[in-house]
């Protein structure tokens, strides 16, 4: 029942690039790496991540599996570099 309410919320700030738990610009939150050619992962001030797909130009909260995509190619990146 909660989620029904706080969805449409949710997307409205989502739409204006927004993060749905501190409001804070989404433009300007840090960026952590590339999923993909088309999709990057951010992070805001909050510590909730966000997935950016260039090609529908939108936000989206990242999934647990999203992070830990993330995480792995991180640790592989840092394993070449030693």
């Amino acid at each position: 029942m909660f989620k029904f309410i706080i969805r449409p919320f949710q997307s409205v700030l989502l739409e204006r690039k927004l993060c749905v738990g501190c409001t804070n610009s989404l433009e300007n939150a840090k960026r952590l790496g590339n999923l993909s050619n088309n999709r990057f992962m951010v992070e805001c001030k909050c510590k909730r991540r966000y997935v950016f797909d260039k090609e529908l130009n939108q936000y989206q909260r990242a999934t647990f599996a999203e992070e830990q995509q993330l995480l792995r190619q991180l640790e592989k990146e840092r394993q070449h570099s030693k």
